[in-house]
């Protein structure tokens, strides 16, 4: 009973959480303008964002290999 009442909730809140549906025109598929970017283009700062961006990334990944080889040797060391 307790998980029906739940699984009924969270398909309610769901429906009353659901934004409205907004029309798409023209001017949204030909959208050419991103003053943002265009600054930053302008300005040269957008290669020094991509940068931090990459290193932060390569960042997650050395972390990610370097755990999993750790994990893999504690792994190996355990009795079967």
């Amino acid at each position: 009973m307790k998980k029906a009442l739940i699984i009924f909730l969270l398909f309610f809140s769901l429906g009353a959480l659901a934004q409205e549906k907004i029309p798409v025109s023209e001017s949204d598929y030909s959208n050419n303008g991103v003053e943002m970017a265009d600054q930053m283009r302008a300005e040269g700062k957008i290669y020094v964002l991509v940068g931090i961006i990459a290193i932060i990334f390569a960042g997650i990944t050395v972390y990610v290999i370097n755990t999993d080889r750790k994990i893999s040797k504690i792994e190996k060391n355990l009795p079967s």
